[in-house]
This record gives C-alpha cells, structure tokens and sequence, in this order.
C-alpha cells in the first residue's frame, strides 16, 4: 500500500464518560486521515507501545478483532484500487470504507 494503517488512542480528547475514542489512522504519502472506530476505551486499558488493548481490558479480544476487520477493510480497498491502477489518497481510502446510510 505503500502507507500505513493503524489504531491509535485518542488521549488528547476525552469524552464525558472518561473514556477516549479509538481512531483509525491512514497515512500516505505524508498525508493522515483519521476516522473514529465508534468505541472508546479508559487510557489504563490501553497499551500505548503497541497500539493494542492491554490485558486489564474487559473486552479485548473483542476490540482486537474489530480492529483487526477495520485494518484489513482499508487494505482490501487499497490493492484493489492499485490492481486497477487507479490512484488514491488517505482520504479517498477513508471515504471508501464507511458505510453507506442508504
């Protein structure tokens, strides 16, 4: 993909709940877009290191694999787009993943 693709706890904002946002992070070509995971996490129950929940988080695994789904969305849409020999950016890679509302 020539990017990177990563989870990130958002510390810099926290919500009413104490908690802070997951967010997906698309970098490329210097370029980052961010969209929320629709899931937030207490900061003690993240591994800031590795970017992953720790092990004091309830549900872990169930986190681990949503964001494991998410990450490997964005690359399915990324080789796709460079099969076809079409260009992208982070955005335009952000703006295919979401679901439509319809």
């Amino acid at each position: 993909m020539s990017g990177t693709i990563k989870v990130l706890c958002y510390k810099s904002k926290t919500l009413s709940n104490g908690e802070h946002p997951l967010m997906l992070c698309v970098c490329k070509d210097n370029k980052r877009k961010y969209q929320s995971l629709g899931i937030s996490i207490k900061a003690e129950q993240w591994d800031f290191k590795n970017n992953c929940p720790n092990d004091k988080c309830p549900n872990r695994e169930r986190i681990i694999i949503l964001i494991n789904d998410r990450i490997n969305e964005i690359q399915k849409i990324a080789l796709d787009k460079r099969i076809a020999g079409r260009d992208f950016t982070a955005s335009t890679l952000i703006e295919s993943s979401k679901p439509s509302n319809k």
